[in-house]
Formats: C-alpha cells, structure tokens, sequence
C-alpha cells in the first residue's frame, strides 16, 4: 500500500515538475515576443514549423513575398544580380528580402570575388549551402566554373537542386549531404588543395570541424568562417577552435557592414520601419566572419 502511494507520488512530482518546465518556457517566450511569440512558439512546437517567432518574423515574411513577386525570384543588385532564387522556404523564411535585394552578406560575396581574383580558385566548396544563394550566384556569374555544396537538411537539398536546375547549373555543381573530415576528406582526396575556397556556414559545427587532424589535411585550403559563438555552451572549444586555425593558417577577421535601404530605388514606396525591416539578416547578435589563408 505505501509502495503504491510513493510510486504515485513519485508520477504527481514528474508531471509538475514538466508542467512547471513548460509553464516557465512559455513565461520566457511572453517576457520576449508577448502573445504572438507564445501563439507562434506552439504553432511551430505543435502543429507545423513556419521559421516565425514573433510579429517582426511575420512582417517581414510578408515583405519577402513581396519582394520575391516585384523581382520575379531574382536577385536584382549587387554581384549576384540575375540569379534566381526560389521562394520556397526551406533554411529561413524571414531572409528573402536582402537576398532578393543582393544586400544579404554582402561583405562575404564581396570577399570571394576578391580572393578569387588574387588566387584564381579552380573550385568553390560551399559547406551549409541551404538554398544555395551564394554557390549558385557565383556559378551563375561565372566568378567559379565548379563548385561542390555540402548541406544536411533534405529539404534544403531539394531546394538547392531546383535552384541549380532553374539557373541551368547542372553540369557545374555537385550536391552532398553532411560535412565532416572523413566526407571531405573522401570526396576532396584527389584535389589540389590550394585551388580550393570553402565557404564554411554550418551553425557552430565549425568548432567541431576544424579540429587538430582537419587544420593540418586542409592546411592549403583557402576558408571562409561564419563564426557562431552563441550556438556553443562549451567555451573551450571556441579556445581550441582559436588556436587551431592560428597555428595552420593566416588568419583576418571580416565583420558584418550596414546596410543602407535608400540605396535601393525599388523600395521608395515602403515606410522607413519597412525598410530597413527589409535590411535586415535576422542575425541574434553581431557576427564575424573568419578568414584563413595558408601559410607560406
């Protein structure tokens, strides 16, 4: 008898202790994106995943669509103009209007047109591809006549695919599932290091990946790093990270640019809070991106 109560205490205690967890949850999501934030937050957790979580996200989801109707899905400015680019939402949905703008990540297609012209790559290695914005912009524009994108959500792939064919790329771009040393050590094995520049976009995995064994096989690659402190709890790999990439390459650090909407003469009809909505990249915090270069 007293078994049978401590065991149903026990269950009573688990239930609350869950039920407070949620409760605790969903007082954060409020305190941080009020009722909309709490709606979209069980949307998403329960019914279907729409990459919003609060009214900004759906503002300017609505603004992308309207900027991917205007531009007929392609990218109007800047090195990437012409190419075109799905709206279909795989990666995020809340970033199509400085993608469509050619405004998205600009210092980044500014740095491998630069670095391209100095070393002249042979091919371009896109790791965290997603919708394939920059892969399939730079095979588009010829800046790269090969490239090779790694990315390891399927329904990004699938969207990359059609992104490829749209753009009459098929020829020109090979598309694998996830990026680790043994995949690109497989697939890379009979390149010449030293004509490769990798884009490397993969949400704090890079910490993982540019280990001791990856820093000294890819030591001539040419890397491009979108750096993602926040997404690690476990600082010493950051240090490690560090201290990797500083003994095997040379290394710089690019930062993020603003971005100026009056620039941008499509969007003169828009309201100053819209546009610069349509500036922005849903970034959590200010980023940085590292550059590494072998060592003579």
């Amino acid at each position: 008898m007293y078994f049978e109560y401590f065991i149903f205490t026990i269950v009573i205690l688990l239930i609350f202790l869950r039920l407070r967890k949620k409760i605790l949850k969903y007082k954060s999501i409020y305190n941080q994106n009020g009722f909309d934030g709490v709606y979209l937050y069980f949307v998403n957790k329960n019914f279907k995943k729409t990459g919003l979580s609060n009214f900004i996200d759906k503002k300017k989801n609505i603004l992308g669509k309207e900027i991917s109707k205007i531009s007929n899905n392609k990218i109007l400015y800047g090195p990437y103009s012409g190419t075109k680019i799905l709206s279909t939402y795989g990666w995020s949905n809340i970033d199509f209007c400085p993608k469509y703008l050619g405004s998205y990540e600009y210092q980044v297609q500014k740095k491998i047109i630069d670095l391209n012209k100095k070393k002249k790559f042979d091919y371009f290695i896109d790791l965290g591809a997603a919708e394939g914005y920059h892969i399939i912009s730079l095979l588009k524009k010829k800046i790269f006549k090969q490239g090779l994108a790694f990315e390891i959500s399927k329904k990004s792939r699938e969207i990359l695919k059609k992104n490829a064919q749209i753009n009459k790329l098929n020829n020109r771009i090979r598309i694998y599932k996830d990026a680790n040393l043994s995949s690109l050590k497989n697939t890379l094995r009979n390149f010449n290091h030293r004509r490769l520049l990798f884009l490397v976009d993969i949400e704090g995995q890079e910490y993982n990946l540019f280990d001791k064994d990856f820093c000294k096989i890819f030591s001539k690659g040419t890397f491009i790093i979108e750096e993602h402190p926040f997404n690690i709890s476990n600082k010493r790999k950051i240090k490690n990270f560090d201290q990797n990439i500083k003994k095997y390459y040379n290394v710089e650090i690019l930062k993020d640019t603003p971005k100026n909407p009056f620039n941008f003469s499509i969007l003169e009809k828009y309201s100053d809070d819209e546009k610069y909505l349509m500036m922005s990249e849903g970034r959590p915090e200010s980023m940085q991106w590292v550059i590494l270069q072998p060592k003579k």
